[in-house]
């Protein structure tokens, strides 16, 4: 993602550094200009350059941008913020939630940062798949921050002919959004593994925004940020794509012997983690969302794994 976003920022012709521990990756962008460990078959700019020192990435940066995996970012924030000017602007691309505090990373990395680099910060939302942005599909994100002067300037950085950027001040909506469409995205990928059809997941998909519409107004942010770029359009990416792991990892649930990742031939499946925080979140809002607690239901079983889900749209009702 990293260097997809780095490909459309230097379509304006911006001189664009990156970051990486790797150093098969700094040295094939800096000499063949190609990423083909992350962004196979993609042709990178001349402009566009890497390197495994934090500093020199940052030295002279108007814009910075965190396009980490979750389990990372608060590392390389704390790496990075003694190079980031007080009047830089922020973004994070990183979803999920934040294990310690059960906030959305997007919020927690907030938090991180000193006051006078809050007012800068933002956070990139939306249907974004990497390989997407990097071969100039139209696509469209969505920039939230408190500050709309920033969300108006990151907008304005990442806006092209394909490339679209929406503004929102709902910086707790989309980062709850972000986090909990991973969940949802789960029992999408159950109706794939159960073979159900397009009706099913239409009610799925219906169902799962709605819950997150509830969510988002009990928590004081915009009930409606559920239905933007941020909510339903980046839920319809997660759950659809052959590249979404939640969704894939909701598929080869159905009729397995186990429920682990790995033994299922996956990586890190953010959902599994949200939804216990989202479980544990609904609970003390007080709020019913028998979706979530369906797909949860189905993460704790020891056997017949889908039942759950079967079960839930037995007894259904809708008002």
């Amino acid at each position: 993602m990293g260097t997809a976003l780095a490909l459309v920022l230097a379509e304006s012709g911006r001189n664009i550094s990156l970051y990486s521990i790797e150093d098969d990756v700094t040295d094939e962008i800096n000499n063949r200009h190609r990423n083909t460990k992350y962004l196979a078959d993609t042709k990178l700019p001349k402009d566009i350059t890497a390197t495994g020192d934090i500093k020199e990435a940052l030295r002279g940066a108007n814009m910075v941008i965190f396009a980490v995996p979750s389990f990372a970012l608060q590392s390389v924030t704390t790496l990075a913020l003694p190079y980031i000017g007080k009047n830089t602007l922020i973004g994070c691309i990183t979803k999920g939630f934040d294990s310690q505090s059960s906030l959305p990373l997007g919020l927690r990395m907030m938090s991180w940062l000193p006051l006078q680099m809050q007012k800068n910060y933002c956070l990139i939302g939306g249907p974004a798949i990497a390989t997407e942005l990097a071969h100039s599909k139209p696509s469209a994100i969505e920039i939230a921050s408190e500050n709309p002067t920033a969300a108006k300037k990151m907008a304005q950085a990442f806006q092209g002919d394909t490339l679209k950027a929406a503004t929102t001040s709902d910086l707790p909506g989309v980062a709850y959004a972000m986090a909990l469409k991973n969940i949802y995205a789960i029992g999408l990928g159950l109706c794939e593994g159960l073979k159900y059809p397009m009706n099913t997941k239409a009610l799925i998909m219906t169902q799962a925004i709605m819950e997150m519409g509830a969510i988002l107004k009990a928590i004081g942010a915009k009930s409606e940020t559920a239905m933007s770029l941020a909510g339903l359009g980046d839920l319809i990416v997660t759950s659809f794509s052959t590249h979404g792991r939640n969704r894939t990892y909701g598929e080869k649930l159905v009729g397995a012997r186990t429920k682990d990742p790995k033994k299922l031939g996956l990586t890190t499946v953010e959902g599994i983690a949200a939804a216990e925080i989202g479980k544990t979140m609904t609970r003390r809002l007080k709020l019913k969302a028998p979706l979530m607690d369906a797909i949860c239901k189905c993460l704790a079983a020891d056997s017949r794994f889908e039942q759950p889900f079967k079960d839930y749209l037995m007894k259904l009702r809708l008002s």
